[in-house]
């Protein structure tokens, strides 16, 4: 199983959790389904949505939400960064350019 919070800024522009969904797989099924449910309880699509880099996530996201933006969280890049670059150290100025 998977938890998947769903996590806003409010009126006050603060992190609040909204809900949290226990999902039986990470499947474009599964999100497809939280997305159709989250639509329905708040009455309208995000503005934006930050997720991880889930390929299933984003079919669900690009079939249920197809106007609204997709952007990539920028924590989980900059930690599969080194893997990613071959750089001999994380903190030359390759690494620090992607800042």
């Amino acid at each position: 199983m998977v938890f998947v919070p769903l996590i806003g800024i409010d009126n006050h522009w603060k992190s609040t959790t909204f809900a949290g969904a226990l999902l039986e797989s990470e499947s474009a099924e599964s999100f497809k389904w939280l997305c159709n449910t989250m639509k329905s309880i708040f009455g309208r699509e995000p503005k934006c949505i930050i997720t991880d880099q889930c390929p299933a996530m984003k079919v669900a996201l690009e079939t249920v939400f197809p106007l609204v933006k997709h952007r990539l969280c920028m924590w989980h890049i900059m930690k599969k960064f080194p893997s990613k670059v071959n750089i001999i150290q994380t903190n030359t100025k390759a690494h620090l350019c992607v800042l």
